[in-house]
C-alpha cells in the first residue's frame, strides 16, 4: 500500500476584483478537506490569514506554513489566487517550497494563466519523479534476482 502523502492547507478570503464578491475561507477550508479525502492526503492543519494583502509571503499564516516544523509533501490550496495572481511574486514562494521538496497543488483546476502555469511546472517534475521510482524499482528487482 502506497503511503499517505503528507499536506498543509492554507486558506484566506479571496476577493474577486471589480465586484464586492468574497471566495471565504469556510468554503476553501471545507473543499481542501474534501478535496484531501478524495485524493487520499494526510491534511495536517490548515493555516489562514484574516486578511487577503499584497505582499503574500509575509503574512502570518503563509509564514507559519513555510516554517512548519512537521514534514509535509503538499501545500493544499483552493486555488492559487489565496496567494497571489501574479507570477512574479509566487516564484520566489515556489522556489523556496521547492527547496523542501513541497509542491504547490489547487483544489480547483482553473483555467487563468497563474494556475495553469503552476500546474503545468509540476506535471513534468511528477512524471520525472515517477519515472526514476519504476527505474529504481526495476534496478533493485534485477540486482535481487541477478543475487
Amino acid at each position: 500500500m502506497r503511503k499517505k502523502k503528507k499536506a498543509i492547507g492554507y486558506v484566506c478570503d479571496i476577493p474577486i476584483p471589480g465586484t464586492d464578491a468574497v471566495i471565504e475561507k469556510d468554503d476553501q477550508r471545507l473543499r481542501l478537506i474534501k478535496y484531501a479525502e478524495k485524493e487520499n492526503l494526510e491534511l495536517i492543519c490548515i493555516y489562514e490569514d484574516e486578511k487577503f494583502t499584497d505582499g503574500f509571503i509575509n503574512r502570518p499564516g503563509v509564514q507559519k506554513a513555510l516554517c512548519s516544523k512537521e514534514p509535509f509533501d503538499l501545500l493544499l490550496v483552493e486555488r492559487v489566487w489565496c496567494l497571489s495572481r501574479k507570477r512574479k511574486e509566487l516564484e520566489p514562494f515556489l522556489k523556496q517550497l521547492e527547496r523542501r521538496n513541497v509542491q504547490l497543488v489547487t483544489s480547483s483546476y482553473l483555467w487563468d494563466c497563474v494556475s495553469q502555469q503552476v500546474r503545468h511546472r509540476y506535471m513534468g517534475s511528477l512524471a520525472d519523479k515517477a519515472r526514476q521510482e519504476v527505474s529504481a524499482r526495476a534496478e533493485q528487482k534485477r540486482r535481487k534476482d541477478a543475487a
